[in-house]
């Protein structure tokens, strides 16, 4: 034991000697080298670079202090310093300095204040270390990458203020990102190397006061060679509109909880791209309330701008869910062409026509799905009007249009033509009294075929059945808003023949005898359409099968009823009559 004790003891005072020779050997090239040192930092930094002491601490090891430390910033972006902070703890490897040798071991900065700005110029770090390297200079060596390595590994920040102004814009940000704080890791050129940061951030505007995000995260390079690894990003509460990303509806403040960015940074960004994977609980963005949000996509840099491979975009919503898959560009306005296939299923959709078309909440009711898919040159309004493309499969399953009723609508309009649609208004009213009370349209199914083409959406095929009634359409509404489109209201084959009773011998001239079909137009705007009796269609329809039939009665009167063995002369010339007479009641009736 006693043998023990002396052993430790001599391990001790050899320490304490080890300490003092390295502590006098720093103090020493502290003292003498003063000037020098804030010299050959001005010198690398490009900007003066200041300090008012530096001394020798213990600070997770043998360490510098240096206090009061200044960068000065760049004239061009004002007066205020770069970079301020009251100490700056610069940690010292020991065995180098029993040699006189200084090498850093890691940078911790207490308290510093940041400066960060940007303006048509650039950036004002930008600057730093004097001129930027040749362009001819070798790149993707393990020498290129080590500075931003060596950085990540060494500085560690506490308490932190940066701040950054857009001055490109009137509009530009204006953040301030408080209580910084940094892992830092011990500088090692041979193995992994890894740095995590928290923050919270807020918009000095005063129109996003009291909005704030909590960010957290890390970067790990795994090798300086290739400098490949891993970025994520955390924050249980995301505000868009600090960052500038402005979507609101209304009163709703914007915002994704939970949210998580995960970043693959490859050894090759420029043939494998960044793989994002992106996940949020739930968010509230133009005016839509989204849950669970999955995104998973390839980020690549291309000369015509970032090019987007999206693997999958899932989104919950309107009580179902979307799926989003294709390709994208960001790049210039009017030149960042899109494909996109979008599958929608148990939409609710009341919920997303009163978001995107404006309609009155409540106003609809009824399961949306489908399928829609998408090409155009680029998402700015004026290029897309022009040059969106696609189709659009949409079906909505049983539910009601609220606060109208169609079949009550249509026969209020048609009693304003004195002829045939009064004629059929007061059938319809004797028939089936019921179907008009009330203020509400249930139906059985919406079915939509839609084309994109020519700055419109072209209806192929637009069906709603409603019980007694079906309305079908064929028409388009144009990417402003109007719409233009003729149908027709086709009641049941039940309900027809007993408006048919209704009307006597005139029946035939409201459809063929069997059911009943009346001509309409569609009008108005996507959000507030109108549909209305098409009564000089009708009056037409009805005036040719009442010239058809007084043509077909007067040549059955002049030559009788055709025959099976009437001869080929004799029909021909039957035909020419019925076509004088029917040419006569035109100019009679009017065409």
């Amino acid at each position: 034991m006693k043998k023990a004790l002396l052993i430790f003891a001599g391990l001790l005072v050899l320490l304490v000697i080890v300490a003092f020779v390295a502590i006098s050997n720093v103090n020493g090239y502290l003292a003498e080298n003063r000037e020098t040192l804030a010299g050959l930092a001005s010198d690398a930094a490009g900007r003066k670079v200041s300090f008012d002491k530096a001394e020798v601490a213990f600070s997770s090891g043998l360490a510098v202090r240096v206090a009061g430390l200044r960068v000065a910033e760049d004239p061009a972006f004002g007066k205020a310093d770069f970079l301020r902070l009251d100490d700056a703890y610069v940690g010292v490897k020991v065995l180098p300095a029993l040699s006189g040798r200084i090498e850093v071991s890691g940078i911790r900065l207490e308290a510093p204040t940041i400066r960060v700005i940007q303006t048509q110029r650039g950036f004002n770090f930008s600057t730093l270390g004097g001129d930027e390297a040749s362009d001819d200079a070798p790149q993707g060596d393990v020498e290129e990458a080590a500075p931003l390595a060596v950085a990540i590994a060494v500085l560690k920040i506490q308490a932190g203020t940066i701040m950054f102004e857009d001055r490109t814009s009137k509009e530009g940000l204006s953040l301030v990102l408080e209580d910084v704080e940094t892992s830092g890791t011990d500088l090692s050129l041979d193995g992994p190397i890894a740095l995590e940061f928290e923050t919270r951030i807020r918009s000095t505007k005063a129109t996003d006061k009291g909005l704030e995000s909590y960010l957290s995260g890390g970067v790990a390079i795994e090798s300086l060679a290739t400098m490949a690894g891993t970025a994520g990003l955390r924050s249980p509460l995301l505000h868009p509109a600090i960052f500038g990303v402005r979507l609101e509806e209304g009163d709703v403040v914007e915002g994704l909880d939970n949210l998580r960015i995960d970043v693959i940074l490859p050894p090759n960004t420029g043939n494998s791209g960044y793989s994002v994977n992106i996940r949020s609980s739930d968010a509230r963005l133009s005016g839509f309330d989204l849950n669970e949000i999955a995104i998973d996509l390839l980020y690549r840099d291309a000369p015509r701008g970032a090019e987007v491979t999206l693997d999958q975009v899932a989104l919950g919503l309107a009580g179902g869910r979307i799926d989003l898959s294709g390709d994208m560009v960001l790049g210039e306005p009017g030149a960042s062409p899109f494909n996109l296939k979008t599958r929608l299923k148990d939409l609710d959709s009341g919920e997303l026509a009163s978001i995107l078309l404006g309609v009155p909440a409540g106003a609809l009711s009824g399961t949306l799905g489908g399928n829609i898919d998408l090409a155009g040159d680029s998402l700015e309004w004026e290029t897309l009007k022009k040059s969106l493309a696609g189709s659009l499969k949409l079906d909505v399953g049983d539910g009601a249009l609220e606060q109208v009723n169609i079949l009550k609508s249509l026969v209020g309009r048609l009693t304003k033509d004195p002829g045939l649609g009064q004629l059929a208004a007061t059938s319809i009213r004797d028939v089936i009294p019921g179907a008009l009370s009330g203020d509400r349209t249930p139906f059985e199914g919406i079915e939509m075929a839609l084309e994109i083409l020519n700055g419109a959406v072209h209806a192929r095929d637009l069906r709603v059945a409603a019980g007694d009634f079906a309305i079908d359409a064929i028409g388009s509404v144009r990417l402003d808003g109007a719409v233009n489109a003729d149908g027709k209201i086709l009641f049941s084959e039940d309900l027809s023949q007993k408006i048919l009773a209704q009307v006597d011998g005139l029946g035939a001239l409201l459809g063929d005898g069997k059911q009943i079909a009346l001509p309409l137009h569609f009008g108005g705007t996507a959000g507030s359409p109108s549909i209305t009796p098409d009564l000089r269609a009708l009056s037409s329809a009805a005036k040719q099968k009442l010239k058809n039939r007084a043509a077909k009665e007067l040549g059955d009167a002049i030559f009788g009823k055709r025959k099976a063995d009437d001869g080929a002369q004799q029909n021909s010339d039957r035909d020419s009559a019925e076509g004088l007479i029917r040419e006569g009641l035109g100019r009679f009736l009017g065409r």
